[in-house]
C-alpha cells in the first residue's frame, strides 16, 4: 500500500512494465492442487496431461493472467547476469549503513534504502518464482539497477521458461518448491473445465487488467 501511494515508485513500476503484476495479490497456495499439477506435468512434452488431454502452458496464458509484457528485450530470470558489481559493492551503494549479505551471500531487500528500488527488487523476486522473497541475488540487483531508466523487457518468455523449468525439476526430484502457485491456481481455474467456477459473484475486470 505504501508503494502504490508513492508516485515515484508507481512510475518506476510502470516504466519497468511491472505495475499490473505488482498490483496482483498473492493467492493462498492450494497444496493438493499443486500436487495434482505436478502429477500431471509431462517433462518430455512440457505440457499437462489431464484425463487424456494435453493442456499446454503458453506465452498467451502468462500474458493474460499476469499482465506482464511479451515484447521487448530478452531477459533471463534463472541464469547469472554478466558484468555488474559484487554483492558487497551493491550493498555499500544501495543499502543502509552496516548492512551485511545474507547467509547465502544475497542482498536483504529490506536493507535497500530507496523505496522504488526495494519494491522492484521484491517484484522481480516474486516474478522469478523465488521461494525467498526477502532476499535478492546479484543478478536481480544488476538487472534492476540497469533498468532504473525506462526499458521494456519480454517478461512473459522469461517467466514461462522458469515455470516450466521449476515444474520439471520438482517432478524429477531436483527441486523441493515451486514459486508460481498463484499463477498455476489461476491457470487451473481458466483452462481445466472441471475446475472452472460455475458462478463468480464479482464483475469481470476490464479487458486491460490481468485475468488473475
Amino acid at each position: 500500500m505504501f508503494s502504490l501511494h508513492d508516485l515515484v515508485t508507481v512510475n518506476a513500476l510502470r516504466n519497468y512494465g511491472l505495475l499490473k503484476f505488482f498490483r496482483i495479490s498473492s493467492m493462498r497456495q492450494q497444496i493438493n492442487l499443486l500436487q495434482y499439477f505436478l502429477d500431471a506435468w509431462d517433462p518430455t512434452s512440457q505440457v499437462f496431461q489431464i484425463r487424456g488431454k494435453s493442456i499446454p502452458l503458453t506465452i498467451i496464458d502468462i500474458y493474460f493472467l499476469t499482465g506482464l509484457s511479451r515484447r521487448g528485450a530478452p531477459i533471463s530470470l534463472s541464469s547469472s547476469a554478466c558484468g555488474g558489481e559484487s554483492v558487497r559493492d551493491y550493498i555499500r551503494r544501495y543499502c543502509r549503513e552496516g548492512s551485511q549479505p545474507s547467509k547465502d551471500s544475497k542482498i536483504n531487500i529490506q536493507d535497500v534504502t530507496d523505496r522504488s528500488l526495494r519494491t522492484i527488487l521484491f517484484t522481480f523476486a516474486r516474478m522469478a518464482g523465488s521461494a525467498a522473497l526477502h532476499v535478492a541475488n546479484r543478478s536481480y540487483m544488476q538487472y534492476v539497477v540497469e533498468c532504473l531508466e525506462p526499458k521494456v523487457f519480454n517478461w512473459c518468455d522469461a517467466v514461462l521458461f522458469v515455470m516450466k523449468e521449476q515444474l520439471t525439476k520438482v517432478k524429477n526430484g531436483r527441486l523441493k518448491n515451486i514459486g508460481y502457485g498463484s499463477i498455476l491456481t489461476a491457470f487451473a481455474l481458466e483452462k481445466i473445465p472441471l475446475m472452472q467456477p460455475q458462478y463468480i459473484p464479482l464483475g469481470l475486470p476490464p479487458p486491460t487488467e490481468p485475468r488473475m
